[in-house]
């Protein structure tokens, strides 16, 4: 920090991803395939203006599709790794068989908002999806065949702000393809964002800058953009496919319609969703068998085309990595089960490198009805907190956040539950003791030496 005025300091960084979000990955039948990250809208303490922080939404389902899941030794198996600099605090788990007819498909409810009130978990059902008819950026540019498919052919043109996440302002244009009446109208978005720092917010909220939520305008007759939606959301993190009910908020007649925003989110696909009935679906819940923490490493990273268009080789990892961990008492490894059946602010508390294997029996699950096939939702409700600059609290594992703070750091007069059984679930399971200055952030464990 102490640099003589007047000259030129070159200054040389790690080029590292620190913070994201806690991934998750299932076992294929040959290994462990990255599904996506989550709990990114978990996230604690970020400061987005002078003397406020982020809203938070704990609870997250990501559809996994059923070819990708498959048994290892009579068990649907999962790993939930934290591969970056953040610390975890993992709540509940669930897994949900959802079968449907095999011509339909099905998507949670789900999307990052930047305030509430959140989606609730609804089984979104679509059946004969269809791209638009056309597709623009605000240059004008055709951009429907990067749309068409998924493909990891992202739209792609748009200026940076100089921020990290944050862009010029652009739109994407879409056509309907027919006039909209009534009724339904969903749009099916598959794509990934390059997330915003507390830090890039700070600065770019220095130079006049705020970060502008997707926002939907229609075009009416005489070709006027009218807003129809404040906060479509957006992807919470790596790419997956993003819900938008549109349904009943255009205006008669409505052909275009278009997104705005000044976030780095890149678009893969987009399909227009039109189902007029109810798909029959059938969820069950897939018990959960066993949960054990312990120290995974840091697994390699494949970068595509795009620098956050991020994959992990699960099984090729580093003992050690560019990170550090926040101070603070850490879940002991060994089983925490009983952390994840319920949510009740007693959390399984990880950082980097840490995963918990969790394996659910699906030996109850009902036989699939002719013609019908099954997909997973996977559920997690948990916090994060990355060890940022301008996050509260970044450099420290406490305080523990809970579900009805508010805010964090808390509101006065609010603390961590301090009945008897949350100090003793902090007694019985928090005593992994981490000063936030080990190299690695783990321990060894060293061979006895024989006697002399």
């Amino acid at each position: 920090m102490q640099l003589a005025a007047g000259r030129r300091h070159v200054i040389d960084e790690i080029d590292r991803r620190g913070s994201s979000c806690p991934t998750l990955f299932v076992w294929n039948g040959e290994r462990y395939e990255l599904v996506a990250d989550m709990i990114g809208a978990g996230v604690i303490g970020h400061w987005i203006a002078p003397g406020q922080t982020n809203d938070f939404d704990p609870t997250e389902y990501v559809k996994v599709e059923g070819a990708r899941a498959r048994l290892r030794n009579g068990r649907l198996s999962f790993r939930f790794l934290e591969p970056m600099e953040e610390v975890v605090y993992l709540d509940q788990v669930k897994l949900l068989a959802v079968d449907h007819p095999a011509d339909a498909e099905v998507y949670p409810n789900e999307r990052f908002l930047s305030a509430p009130p959140f989606p609730p978990l609804e089984v979104v059902t679509s059946r004969g999806a269809r791209p638009p008819a056309g597709a623009w950026d605000d240059r004008g540019r055709n951009v429907l065949p990067q749309l068409l498919r998924r493909d990891r052919q992202y739209v792609t043109g748009f200026k940076s702000a100089g921020f990290a996440g944050f862009t010029e302002s652009h739109t994407l244009e879409l056509e309907l393809g027919a006039p909209y009446q009534s009724g339904p109208l969903r749009l099916l978005l598959d794509g990934f964002i390059e997330y915003f720092t507390a830090t890039s917010m700070y600065a770019a909220h220095q130079a006049g800058m705020s970060p502008i939520a997707p926002y939907v305008e229609a075009q009416d007759a005489r070709g006027r953009w009218r807003k129809v939606v404040d906060d479509m959301g957006f992807p919470a993190g790596l790419a997956r496919t993003m819900v938008a009910d549109l349904s009943g908020r255009l205006p008669a007649g409505t052909r275009r319609i278009r997104i705005v925003t000044n976030l780095e989110i890149y678009w893969d696909q987009v399909l227009i969703d039109t189902t007029p009935e109810k798909i029959p679906v059938r969820v069950s819940e897939v018990p959960l068998a066993q949960a054990r923490l312990a120290f995974h490493g840091f697994p390699r990273v494949i970068e595509g085309k795009l620098r956050s268009d991020l994959d992990y080789v699960y099984e090729d990892v580093s003992l050690s990595g560019p990170y550090a961990r926040a101070a603070g008492h850490y879940t002991s490894y060994g089983d925490v089960l009983p952390l994840l059946a319920q949510a009740e602010d007693k959390f399984a508390i990880f950082g980097s490198g840490d995963e918990i294997a969790l394996e659910f029996d699906p030996a109850a699950l009902p036989a699939l009805p002719p013609g019908w096939t099954r997909d997973y939702f996977f559920f997690a409700d948990g916090f994060e907190k990355d060890m940022d600059f301008y996050a509260f609290h970044g450099q420290t594992v406490e305080p523990l956040p809970y579900h009805s703070m508010g805010r964090y750091p808390y509101p006065a007069g609010r603390s961590y539950p301090a009945a008897a059984p949350y100090l003793d679930y902090k007694l019985d399971y928090n005593t992994r003791g981490e000063s936030g200055k080990s190299e690695r952030g783990y321990r060894f464990t060293f061979p006895k030496q024989p006697s002399r």
